[in-house]
């Protein structure tokens, strides 16, 4: 079964670098076709097991809480509500692919991972494609290969490589996400093997570059120095400006790379970072964020049981042509509170649970463990200023495995302490010294029976 779940991820990957689509029918392709069958295969071997337990219940009952209230809303629009243009058979199809299948890539990879084995490779299989498809990118861009990678042409997206994730917002929320866990798999690897690993790093900064999305960039810079600070114990400050001065270099490595595959990459990067940036008007600097922001936060205000309900699953692109982005409004606004809560929970017992095994993590576990809160809290940056709609996968197949091997430093670490604590309460009591006659200094047995004698 472990080979199925590298297979899984490399199915994934092999869609979204080739463009491949794999459908076969609608809401079912070659990726459904794997993830329902292991998601089944999971739930017989814990039956026949019985070794299922709940690992991080708050976790388990914050993402049932998430998928049950999005499918009651969805059918309360389609039965009760019946908004215009809200067609249902499309918005359960978006239910499923979007929420329920993000969720089912969490729980077969959290209750998959069995061992440390199964985490290094489920890691490293990750990291590997992540990185090929940012390698790949590059090639595209430069002409040695032909797969399809979009560049903008028109408005704000004029002059931005998309990547292999979706638009350049998605591609590099991801790439702040998993670049860590490259990081890490790069920094434990041996041999040649350790040139890729450091190759995919520098080409996952590159695409970022490419990519002009200043919401990765501030999620980069905010995230990555929240974690920072955060993992302060783990992370000697000369380690910091180390790390920050290699950063910083690899950086400039990747933007020399992408101004030599994109030679007007720079002009988009002035336009986009610094003219628009800084421009008088808050809606011009945001891109038109504000605006969008405050015409949803209104809507939700002329109905003001929605700010506790919501409108309903996805009901808000019946409502208007721009996306949100804002993820933690678009939740606020489909899923009301329960959605937005849910969510937030998630992300937060994620970070703190991480924090937890940081502390008690020997060995190599540590990096992946202080990469993924680097990576979540770049990711937390970054879902206040855009949406991540196609690459959810890719981030809860991470959060589930890394998350798992979490739940299991800090629950052997527990059984520790609790079997040193019984070892001490069974150790039978010492026995007593020699009696210390009252006035006179501790003396040898011997010296004790000749006073006495006398």
């Amino acid at each position: 079964m472990r080979m199925l779940f590298v297979l899984l991820i490399g199915t994934l990957a092999a869609n979204d670098i080739f463009k491949a689509g794999m459908s076969l029918g609608p809401g079912l392709s070659v990726k459904n076709a794997l993830l329902y069958p292991i998601a089944l295969g999971l739930l017989f071997r814990m039956a026949l097991t019985g070794r299922f337990r709940m690992r991080l219940p708050i976790v388990n009952m914050a993402f049932i809480l998430w998928v049950t209230y999005a499918i009651l809303t969805w059918v309360v629009c389609v039965t009760v509500i019946h908004y215009p243009g809200y067609a249902p058979l499309q918005m359960a199809i978006s239910l499923k692919s979007v929420l329920v299948d993000s969720v089912l890539f969490f729980f077969i990879y959290f209750y998959g991972v069995e061992s440390e084995q199964d985490f290094f490779l489920f890691t490293k299989t990750l990291a590997f494609f992540i990185g090929l498809a940012n390698i790949l990118t590059l090639a595209d861009v430069a002409g040695l290969v032909h797969l399809g990678i979009t560049i903008g042409s028109a408005g704000v997206e004029a002059g931005r490589v998309f990547g292999a994730f979706g638009n350049a917002n998605d591609s590099g929320a991801v790439i702040v996400t998993l670049l860590p866990m490259i990081v890490a798999v790069a920094t434990l690897s041996r041999g040649p093997a350790r040139i890729y690993w450091y190759a995919s790093a520098i080409a996952s900064l590159a695409v970022l570059v490419l990519g002009v999305s200043r919401s990765a960039y501030v999620g980069l810079a905010i995230g990555y120095a929240a974690a920072v600070f955060l993992c302060r114990r783990w992370l000697p400050a000369s380690k910091v400006v180390a790390w920050t001065l290699i950063g910083v270099t690899c950086f400039v490595i990747a933007a020399g790379v992408a101004a030599v595959l994109m030679p007007g990459i720079a002009q988009v990067f002035v336009q986009r970072l610094f003219n628009q940036s800084m421009a008088s008007s808050i809606s011009v600097a945001s891109s038109g964020r504000t605006t969008i922001w405050m015409d949803a936060i209104s809507t939700m205000m002329a109905h003001p049981i929605t700010l506790l309900t919501g409108f309903g699953w996805n009901v808000y692109h019946t409502m208007f042509v721009l996306v949100t982005h804002n993820y933690y409004l678009d939740q606020w606004f489909g899923l009301g509170l329960i959605g937005l809560f849910s969510f937030l929970t998630i992300q937060y017992q994620t970070v703190a649970t991480g924090l937890r095994a940081i502390v008690l993590a020997a060995g190599p576990l540590r990096p992946y463990m202080i990469a993924l809160v680097f990576g979540m809290l770049g990711l937390a940056v970054c879902l206040v200023f855009g949406n991540l709609d196609q690459p959810w996968c890719y981030v809860w197949v991470y959060v589930g495995l890394t998350l798992r091997m979490a739940a299991d430093i800090i629950e052997k670490a527990q059984k520790g302490v609790a079997a040193g604590a019984v070892q001490t309460a069974g150790r039978a009591p010492a026995a007593p010294g020699p009696a210390r006659l009252p006035g006179l200094p501790a003396r040898t047995p011997h010296r004790i029976r000749t006073l006495r004698s006398q």
